[in-house]
């Protein structure tokens, strides 16, 4: 089968119409997770408010606190932390179900389960996979920030002007690399997918002369999940007034209470506002993540689908 970017740009949409349950299964599972959260969060609005006036209260007090004092505020910070702790991983979880149920959908649209979502053993390795190449591309990152930082030190301090194009120069040169490595590891998740393995990268050799094609192919993807969030706002926008998130911010004058109020699961405004942000996230999530499933399976010439997926 031939691969054409542009025409796998739009496999999200395609996937979404071809079969809309999993949108809403998808949709549910974010809902759920995310008034999870929200409750969580409310129910440490209180501890942290108490935490914020005891360390005020320390050091307004004469003679200045002990460290004994101080250590025994911080413990209580650390408490309503660690009960927020695990936020992060569910929510990675989560996500590892979503990409790894997109990449189901498209490979094989005939796998069971309601939206093609799992727990099991592809979800574990695409957590890991995406784990490892997000750390990478974490220090791909940091490393170019140290190479222009030092880069433009070393002009800063020599007086040489002349350095300074390139400095940008590498700047470019580098967000460059960076790109060109994204684009050469996309297909992973698929892949590991598909294949039942761990394929960290695996990627490089399915995307051999293929980088402006997939370059192409994201950027479409990209531009219509900005363009779905723009207008979602004509939707989420009212909701989240009516739910009062507006005092979600400190600083326009929100007390604890008002934001406590604002993440109460039970207010219906709330709930409704979750559920269309849920909505509007799955959407997203099907036209950001089944491009790359469509790119592998064309360029691998697998044809509809994929029996091991």
């Amino acid at each position: 089968m031939a691969f054409s970017g542009s025409d796998a740009a739009f496999e999200g949409f395609r996937l979404v119409r071809r079969n809309p349950m999993a949108l809403v299964a998808w949709a549910l599972l974010y809902a759920v997770v995310s008034l999870a959260s929200l409750f969580a969060m409310s129910t440490a609005i209180g501890p942290l408010t108490e935490w914020g006036e005891r360390m005020d209260a320390l050091e307004a007090q004469s003679p200045a606190a002990t460290p004994e004092e101080v250590m025994a505020a911080f413990q209580g910070f650390g408490e309503v932390m660690l009960g927020l702790s695990w936020l992060l991983p569910v929510s990675l979880i989560v996500t590892a179900m979503l990409m790894a149920a997109v990449a189901r959908a498209v490979l094989n649209p005939r796998a069971g389960g309601f939206g093609y979502l799992r727990l099991g053993m592809d979800e574990l390795r695409v957590f890991v996979v995406t784990l490892v190449l997000g750390i990478l591309m974490f220090f791909a990152w940091v490393a170019l920030a140290v190479l222009i930082g030092v880069l433009a030190g070393i002009a800063g301090a020599s007086g040489a002007n002349w350095m300074w194009p390139i400095v940008v120069l590498a700047g470019f040169a580098g967000v460059a690399a960076i790109i060109w490595l994204a684009v050469r590891l996309s297909l992973a998740v698929p892949i590991t997918v598909a294949e039942n393995r761990f394929a960290f990268f695996d990627s490089f050799g399915v995307t051999r002369g293929r980088f402006w094609s997939l370059l192409g192919m994201a950027v479409i993807a990209f531009a219509m999940v900005l363009v779905i969030s723009m207008l979602s706002w004509v939707v989420t926008l009212p909701l989240g007034m009516m739910a009062g998130v507006e005092t979600w911010s400190f600083g326009s004058g929100g007390d604890a209470e008002a934001v406590a109020a604002a993440l109460d699961v039970t207010n219906p405004w709330i709930i409704a506002s979750a559920l269309a942000e849920a909505v509007i996230y799955a959407l997203t999530v099907g036209v950001m993540y089944a491009p790359f499933a469509a790119a592998y399976r064309d360029l691998k010439g697998l044809g509809a689908e994929t029996p091991t997926a």
